[in-house]
């Protein structure tokens, strides 16, 4: 009887000191993070994959009206550690360049198309990259934090495209209403190194003289998922929840 009381009673300690966090307070609450502002997207791109956005111009407006694109990101402390493999704007597509995969449940434009090799550069690749920013971000040039959002620019001239880029016929033409669809976001490297992911949201087609002008892209436009990426299109794109570090 003795030892039984003994064992209660030593349960009860180990029990209560479970209940305290082993430091004599009760544990704390966990804090919900903040969730996502409206239209943003968690993206997970690996193997040199870019999410698609579709630009529809308001009425009365062309091409020639417009200046840049710009997209805000936020990745945690894990991703920004990952392999990112480049951070280009790829584009100018056309809606004729997108194949659907119902295996894969997505629109997509296979950037190996057209060589023996699906991994070499294909023809929806290289003449695409409207501008080339390549290897990793300028996180530590632009003091850039995890879980912080931080903006990146792109130049849809052309000027800056990647040695392939096909000028005539990416770039849209002067008079050209669209729809436009170009592909963004911090692509991951290969399988091996796995994908990245990040919030994007504020996608933004910038008019020159009006803001009230400007055409917020929220998506491809199309049913699902749409990514322009080397096979296999392995990626993600959804609506929150927040990046686990949040």
């Amino acid at each position: 009887m003795k030892m039984m009381k003994w064992f209660l009673a030593a349960a009860a300690v180990t029990v209560a000191l479970a209940l305290a966090g082993c430091g004599g307070a009760p544990p704390a609450a966990p804090v919900a993070a903040e969730p996502p502002p409206p239209g943003t997207e968690r993206l997970m791109l690996e193997n040199g994959a870019y999410a698609i956005f579709r630009f529809d111009l308001p009425p009365g407006t062309v091409w020639a009206d417009f200046s840049h694109i710009s997209a805000d990101y936020k990745v945690d402390q894990m991703n920004m550690f990952r392999a990112i493999r480049h951070w280009r704007l790829m584009g100018n597509f056309r809606e004729y360049h997108f194949e659907y995969s119902e295996l894969l449940g997505m629109h997509w434009i296979n950037f190996g198309d057209g060589q023996s090799n699906p991994y070499s550069t294909g023809t929806y690749n290289g003449p695409f990259i409207m501008q080339n920013n390549m290897g990793q971000p300028p996180f530590e040039a632009w003091g850039v934090e995890p879980n912080v959002w931080f903006t990146i620019s792109y130049d849809i001239s052309g000027n800056y495209g990647h040695a392939q880029f096909d000028r005539v016929n990416a770039v849209p033409g002067a008079d050209e209403t669209g729809p436009f669809f170009f592909g963004l976001g911090l692509a991951g490297d290969g399988h091996m190194q796995g994908g990245t992911t990040q919030y994007i949201r504020n996608v933004t087609l910038h008019h020159r003289t009006d803001p009230s002008l400007s055409v917020v892209s929220f998506g491809s436009g199309f049913d699902g998922p749409s990514f322009g990426s080397f096979p296999p299109a392995m990626s993600t794109r959804l609506a929150g929840p927040p990046l686990a570090a949040d």
